[in-house]
């Protein structure tokens, strides 16, 4: 058995990329509280460090309640992944936003676009921009990535599309469409994709032509009406799916 504190490390944490350049590594004082207060590590502990794109197995060398250090036992590795995946999703009302930037960031999302359109919410400040990019570094934390997806700042749908930049697919699903995820998908090599999703109400056939115009590809996810906090998901799961698990069988 391995010794405590020396088993393949699960726990994440976040620090600059400044930080992760040197070792010792030290933390910030979000990351001190949770791990000297919150889960009571203690040195000797192996944690995973992680910058937002490269991430390093560390083991803890100071525990105080103000300051937490680890020296480097592995040289930072890039956090790639085989499909970068992006979602525009037009602005939802209430919390829907928080339950698709959290699930999406377990799922693998690259990036997420907050996207103003006709039948979306106004755009919002900066204090939910900020809600976001907490909640996707948790949950980048909770679901073992050692990578964070970028939350964008709101965007009208035509800036997003230019922002997006070159993808290999973008995926639109809509109502009137009938061909499948796997039929669109289907002999093509896709090392970078995106979904774009509607708010409630949906996108308008203005806002689907203006898509198409930028190379977006109309598909259906299936006979049932899916919520716009449910769309992308599925959506993503679908292109996941066949990216990287049909190829395999």
């Amino acid at each position: 058995m391995s010794a405590p504190g020396h088993a393949s490390p699960r726990r994440r944490f976040f620090v600059s990329p400044v930080a992760m350049d040197h070792d010792p590594v030290v933390f910030a004082p979000r990351e001190v509280h949770h791990l000297a207060t919150v889960l009571r590590l203690r040195p000797g502990a192996r944690v995973m460090v992680c910058d937002g794109r490269r991430e390093a197995e560390a083991e803890l060398v100071t525990v105080t309640e103000g300051s937490v250090a680890a020296r480097l036992v592995s040289p930072p590795r890039e956090s790639g992944r085989s499909l970068d995946l992006t979602l525009l999703q037009g602005i939802a009302r209430g919390p829907k936003m928080d339950l698709i930037v959290r699930m999406g960031t377990e799922l693998g999302l690259t990036s997420v676009f907050p996207v103003v359109t006709a039948r979306s919410l106004p755009e919002p400040g900066a204090p939910r921009l900020d809600r976001w990019r907490r909640i996707a570094r948790e949950a980048a934390k909770q679901s073992g990535r050692g990578d964070l997806p970028e939350i964008h700042p709101p965007a009208a749908l035509r800036d997003a599309l230019a922002a997006l930049g070159p993808v290999d697919l973008l995926m639109v699903p809509w109502e009137d469409e009938r061909r499948s995820i796997g039929e669109v998908i289907a002999g093509r090599a896709c090392a970078a994709a995106a979904v774009l999703i509607g708010p409630e109400g949906g996108l308008t056939g203005e806002e689907v032509e203006l898509a198409r115009r930028a190379g977006g590809e109309t598909v259906s996810l299936g006979s049932l009406i899916l919520r716009t906090e449910t769309a992308g998901l599925v959506a993503a799961a679908m292109l996941l799916y066949e990216h990287t698990l049909r190829p395999l069988r």
